[in-house]
């Protein structure tokens, strides 16, 4: 199980490394959306996926409201509240909290 989890932490990780400094993008939010809903199918708990959210890692890379941002996205991704593609649309709205993609 762990191997599967350090997987998310690769994602999060891979995805964040360009920039620490820099705010989520909805690519960003799509992916953690879509590595959620894996390893959810793969059988991990809805604690164990949320625990990386809290890893020391991503605190380092991010801020509290990204933190919890993440948070609500493996939530609602890992019950099937929202799909990946109504949270990549919802991000693109600017309703995920996330400033609008510029055109």
């Amino acid at each position: 199980m762990r191997q599967t989890i350090l997987s998310l932490i690769v994602v999060f990780t891979g995805v964040f490394a360009h920039d620490a400094s820099a705010t989520l993008s909805c690519e960003q939010v799509l992916a953690v959306s879509q590595t959620t809903i894996a390893l959810r199918d793969q059988g991990h708990s809805l604690s164990a996926v949320l625990a990386e959210v809290e890893s020391g890692e991503l605190r380092q890379k991010l801020d509290a409201q990204e933190i919890n941002l993440l948070r609500q996205i493996v939530r609602i991704s890992f019950t099937s509240e929202f799909s990946p593609r109504e949270i990549l649309e919802a991000c693109k709205d600017g309703s995920l909290g996330l400033p609008k993609p510029k055109p």
